[in-house]
């Protein structure tokens, strides 16, 4: 009888000894949170919502997006970082939230190699310089030209860390000064530019594109090294005549560092088949990004091979988000 009672009990002993086990073995029980360090509407952010549900729908939970907009991404990229590694937490990075803002901000939360667990590539966002549809500026050399004949009278808008790498590589290539206006959200940023508020913003083309197709904005040109599919018509910046430009942010999905192994691979490989699927790569170029999809271990290599060069750019560049 004794030795009954203790074999019933032995499930909780191992719970208790184990339950980085015991948590894997149950996972997932509850809704997950999936954040993203920018505000809704943003390109980011459909694509979230885009993989969220799937996601969901495969695990049987829920994926409940939640939005930290606010310092170009520190704040979410920090919580995340800082969440409990149970597998109930996901982060949607890019190169400049886990990255570039290490080297921006001069107090960074958070070392993204150290404290984020990476669990698949999904895209790439190319970027653009729009202006107002009514600007007299028609094109990159009228920009440039209207820049060097009044320094730091013209300004531009950047509502995410990417906006604010991405313009300030253009005006180092340019040697323009440009006045930077800092926004909690892309979508605010876009807001005063349509209404005239702004002359300038370097904006993916997921979230630029259906402006400038609706009258609202005027595209200047694309500031990739090549042009993107989403838009083969938009000449480059390099194309335009000034040198030196070649950014794009790409898109990636991480949880906290230290979740349990076997949450690891089932999050990865389920997020890497979940964007490797054709269906779901016509709808993330649909919003206007370049389809990625990379496992766990690329990403990884491409995140470290990020940080070492962003080092240096923002180096070069002197540019600082702060």
């Amino acid at each position: 009888m004794n030795f009954l009672k203790f074999a019933s009990i032995l499930p909780i002993l191992a719970c208790l000894l184990n339950p980085v086990t015991a948590t894997a073995q149950g996972w997932p029980s509850k809704p997950l949170q999936m954040i993203v360090p920018q505000g809704a509407g943003g390109s980011t952010d459909n694509l979230a919502r885009l993989v969220a549900q799937a996601l969901g729908e495969r695990l049987g939970q829920n994926v409940v997006i939640d939005n930290r907009a606010g310092a170009g991404g520190v704040l979410g990229v920090a919580a995340a970082g800082r969440a409990a590694p149970d597998g109930y937490t996901l982060l949607v990075g890019s190169n400049t939230t886990v990255a570039a803002n290490a080297f921006l901000y001069a107090s960074f939360p958070v070392d993204p190699l150290k404290d984020l667990a990476p669990l698949a590539m999904a895209a790439d966002a190319p970027f653009a310089l729009v202006v107002p549809a009514a600007s007299a500026l028609k094109s990159v050399g009228d920009l440039v030209k209207a820049a060097k004949a009044a320094p730091g009278k013209l300004n531009y808008g950047s509502g995410t860390s990417s906006a604010l790498l991405c313009a300030e590589l253009f005006k180092a290539a340019a040697g323009v000064d440009l006045r930077r206006v800092p926004y909690k959200s892309s979508a605010q940023a876009l807001t005063d530019l349509i209404g005239g508020q702004l002359d300038v913003v370097c904006e993916p083309l997921s979230t630029s594109l259906p402006n400038v197709r609706a009258g609202r904005l005027r595209a200047l040109a694309q500031t990739g090294a090549q042009r993107s599919p989403s838009a083969p018509d938009l000449e480059t910046v390099t194309e335009s005549g000034v040198k030196g430009v070649a950014y794009t942010a790409w898109i990636a999905f991480y949880a906290p560092a230290g979740i349990p192994k076997e949450i690891n691979t089932r999050l990865s490989n389920e997020l890497f088949s979940i964007l490797s699927n054709p269906a779901v790569m016509e709808k993330i170029r649909a919003i206007g990004f370049d389809p990625r999809p990379g496992n766990a271990e690329s990403l990884a290599a491409v995140h470290r091979a990020e940080m070492a060069a962003v080092a240096a750019t923002v180096k070069a560049a002197g540019i600082k988000a702060e």
